[in-house]
This record gives structure tokens, C-alpha cells and sequence, in this order.
């Protein structure tokens, strides 16, 4: 919805975008287990139908926050060889 602008589940082109905000926290998500990262989200909304889809909004921090755990990932299936 976010890219082609039309709804995967009708087909409808009637989407509404809601913005996310970082300092309205239910835009937010957190992305550690301190809630002391977090990523804002921006809403995709189907008013045809009512299906909803969440963006991640990109920033410095979510590439880093990204980066951290994609080497814990990688570390880890290292040890699996």
C-alpha cells in the first residue's frame, strides 16, 4: 500500500496514510526490552475494506539499531556451521 497505493486485499485505491509521529507513542514501537529504542511508524489504511499496514520510518538510528542485530544474527549462525 505504501509503494503501489492500492489495497492487496480489494484492490481499492481509497488509502489514507497516517502519518507516524515520535512523540505520540502510539506511533511508535520499541525495539529493545528497556523500551529505550524506538522506531516510529507510519499507517497505511484501506478505507474500502479496513486493512492496515505498518511502515517502519527509516533513520539513523533503525540502520544502527539494524546493523547491531543482523551481526548478532550472523554471529550466531556462525556456530551453527
Amino acid at each position: 500500500m505504501q509503494h503501489n497505493k492500492h489495497c492487496p486485499k480489494c484492490q481499492s485505491t481509497d488509502i489514507v496514510q497516517v502519518k507516524g509521529s515520535k512523540y505520540n507513542t502510539n506511533h511508535r514501537i520499541s525495539l529493545d526490552n528497556w523500551s529505550m529504542k524506538w522506531a516510529t511508524l507510519d499507517r497505511y489504511i484501506c478505507v474500502s475494506c479496513g486493512y492496515t499496514e505498518e511502515w517502519v520510518q527509516f533513520d539513523k538510528k533503525l540502520d544502527k539499531w539494524a546493523d547491531e542485530k543482523l551481526k548478532e544474527q550472523f554471529d550466531v549462525d556462525d556456530d551453527l556451521v
